[in-house]
């Protein structure tokens, strides 16, 4: 898959808090690391993670600016929350050769 392909299919699986198709697009020793630091290695640890936020009020994200590269994106993120503040936040892909991803890196502003 391209990058761009990655990046949008990702973040339809996260609207539509799919966690099937959200975790077809991760290595199976993929890293995800949060605002917070912590780090969640391989897609069982990344799919208990992500339910937690599905299973709580999750944002929904709105894509404001991207930077493709070959096998890296760089997406800066709003995210409207229930109690109608907006978070922004940067979401910084790396693909692995196979066109998943295998590093993603989250940061939020404060």
């Amino acid at each position: 898959m391209s990058i761009e392909t990655v990046v949008e299919s990702y973040f339809a699986a996260i609207r539509a808090r799919d966690i099937d198709s959200l975790l077809a697009l991760y290595m199976e020793d993929a890293t995800v690391t949060i605002p917070s630091g912590k780090e969640f290695r391989g897609t069982a640890a990344i799919g208990e993670m992500q339910r937690g936020v599905f299973a709580g009020a999750a944002p929904i994200p709105t894509i404001v600016n991207k930077v493709l590269g070959a096998n890296a994106a760089a997406v800066e993120i709003e995210a409207r929350l229930a109690d109608g503040s907006v978070r922004r936040t940067a979401n910084f892909y790396q693909l692995s050769p196979a066109g998943r991803i295998a590093r993603l890196s989250v940061y939020m502003r404060s």
